[in-house]
């Protein structure tokens, strides 16, 4: 019995220093565009960008944590405006995939969405692959 309540503190310590660590992350708001930001049916959860370089080079793209629909924010963002004004996106129009995933691991991202009804704040997470 001492066993498992010792690991049921240990878990909840653990789980409240990564809350902790989340909570001291900037948060960045863009503005959802679907011109700029496309998705595909098989992965809809998979936010790319019009810019990434793909194939072989690697893709970047934004992974659905979880939808908000109340969040106390100060800025909406363009993120076609801000991404090709970032060092990541060069003179020749070619966007270093791997090095704006690592600069946006260090952000809270939200992708603003305003539907019909009520505005959604998607919570996402960059990440890079290769095909």
């Amino acid at each position: 019995m001492k066993k498992h309540i010792l690991v049921l503190l240990v878990a909840l310590l653990f789980l409240n220093s990564l809350e902790a660590q989340i909570m001291n992350k900037d948060t960045l708001f863009f503005k959802y565009d679907s011109q700029y930001i496309k998705t595909h049916i098989e992965i809809p959860k998979h936010y790319y960008l019009d810019d990434s370089s793909g194939g072989n080079n690697g893709s970047f793209f934004f992974k659905e944590v979880r939808v908000i629909n109340n969040i106390d924010m100060k800025q909406i963002l363009c993120i076609k405006k801000f991404i090709r004004s970032s060092k990541f996106y060069d003179k020749n129009k070619k966007l270093n995939d791997y090095e704006l995933a690592s600069f946006f691991n260090k952000y809270l991202v939200f992708l603003v969405r305003k539907n019909s009804k009520e505005t959604e704040y998607i919570h996402v997470e960059s990440s890079f692959e290769i095909e």
